[in-house]
């Protein structure tokens, strides 16, 4: 493998472009700069970045994509464990070729394929529907290889610390990460409460669930339940009565089936007993099957004897259940 030589501020703002276009975020040098040094602790040219910006290092070109692929991993764009690789199994690999069956020529075959699918004149993600339907058509090889080495294919371009054109032409500018912890963040597309990349960012660092914008947990909450399909009322976050969400079953929205109170907490800090009493009533008055208080910390113990004791229809999902939710809610 080759290296490159050039200034510490270059090599930091060459990692800085890929790492905002591939994930989303718009981070400051400031800020790269600061999860840099967290990852790499015994990494000493970040800790005097600011004194020795023009210092000359030398990267070679694997250690550049490990910096860039932790970086990707620690804002949640991708997975903890993904690695690049050829053929996902090589012992089925090894068995495929001994069963007459040419990975190689599959791959070559899928590659030219999407060479001539890509218009280099409007740049734009290639659907693979109609590639995989022509080399199943082609009869090549069984449908595990081409669906195996598809994968393969895809897992290693996604991880490609390259900016294809079309990552270009379709960056929005990214958003600040810390605009999600600060204020309400409305996702870009309408039938969502919460983009994709918060989730994932979420996913790799649990520790901050407790630090969202509390706006911003209302919506994770009614994400979880859209996906898990049913029909979701946010509610204007502020003079809202106590309830935060309404959730509806698809066939009947009459009535809502949960009502949901959001509690964003330090996780030291406890829903107490008040507020759980509080919100049976709202139960009542809203006619609702069951209520949910979700929380980024914990009900304190009074709260859970009480409605168990009275048999309240009440229900919490509490730290660990909000971190299972987000698991579940992953898509890289």
């Amino acid at each position: 493998m080759g290296a490159i030589v050039w200034s510490l501020e270059n090599f930091v703002n060459t990692i800085l472009d890929i790492v905002t276009i591939k994930t989303g975020f718009s981070l400051s040098e400031r800020d790269l700069v600061e999860i840099l040094s967290e990852e790499f602790p015994n990494d000493f040219k970040f800790k005097d970045y600011n004194t020795d910006r023009a210092k000359i290092v030398r990267i070679r070109s694997e250690e550049f994509d490990e910096y860039c692929w932790h970086l990707r991993k620690r804002l949640g764009e991708l997975d903890e464990h993904s690695r690049p690789f050829l053929f996902g199994d090589i012992e089925k690999t090894m068995k495929w070729i001994e069963s007459g069956h040419d990975p190689m020529n599959v791959m070559e075959r899928i590659t030219q394929l999407m060479r001539e699918s890509y218009d280099a004149e409007n740049p734009t993600f290639i659907d693979p529907e109609p590639i995989i339907a022509k080399i199943i058509s082609e009869d090549i090889a069984p449908l595990e290889v081409i669906i195996d080495i598809f994968s393969s294919l895809v897992n290693n371009q996604k991880l490609t610390n390259t900016i294809f054109p079309v990552e270009e032409v379709l960056w929005d500018g990214g958003t600040k990460l810390e605009e999600f912890f600060e204020k309400e963040c409305i996702p870009k597309r309408e039938e969502d409460f919460v983009d994709q990349k918060f989730i994932n960012y979420l996913q790799a660092n649990p520790q901050r669930i407790e630090y969202m914008h509390w706006r911003n947990f209302e919506r994770l909450t009614g994400e979880f339940f859209k996906r898990m399909d049913y029909e979701v009322k946010l509610g204007p976050g502020s003079n809202d009565g106590g309830v935060d969400l309404r959730i509806y079953k698809k066939d009947d929205n009459s009535t809502p089936y949960i009502i949901v109170q959001c509690k964003r907490h330090r996780e030291t800090n406890q829903v107490k007993i008040e507020t759980v009493k509080s919100f049976y009533t709202d139960v009542e008055f809203e006619g609702a099957k069951t209520g949910l208080i979700a929380t980024t910390s914990r009900i304190a113990e009074g709260g859970k004897k009480v409605v168990a004791i009275r048999k309240y229809p009440l229900q919490f999902a509490e730290n660990q259940e909000i971190k299972n939710w987000i698991d579940v809610m992953k898509k890289r």
